[in-house]
């Protein structure tokens, strides 16, 4: 009886890695031995990581991932979700501070 749970299963599991696209990471800024950002961005590309959520666009994160390629995705802090749900022009002006200005050639990948 435990065999055929066990090919249930294996066979499961096998077919998830097949429709594996990309492997991501959360990367939060809140630690207390924080390693470089340039460190970190290289670290995570040798490491075959193509994704990262970012909790906040702290400049200096934003800058170790530039040029590395890896897909990034930025949150809003929650501190400032209400603010710019509220008005389209906070909402534009984060946009340009913490996205559009990483987004060149070379950059950020957003």
């Amino acid at each position: 009886m435990l065999v055929p749970r066990f090919l249930t299963c294996f066979c499961w599991l096998f077919s998830l890695s097949v429709c594996v696209k990309g492997l991501g990471i959360n990367w939060g800024t809140q630690a207390t031995h924080r390693l470089p950002p340039t460190v970190v961005g290289q670290l995570l590309k040798n490491n075959g990581i193509t994704k990262v959520k970012l909790f906040d666009a702290e400049e200096s994160v934003m800058s170790g991932l530039a040029g590395t390629g890896i897909e990034v995705m930025v949150a809003i802090p929650n501190k400032m979700l209400a603010a710019i749900a509220g008005d389209p022009d906070a909402a534009k002006q984060w946009v340009r501070r913490n996205v559009t200005r990483y987004n060149f050639n070379g950059g950020v990948n957003i």
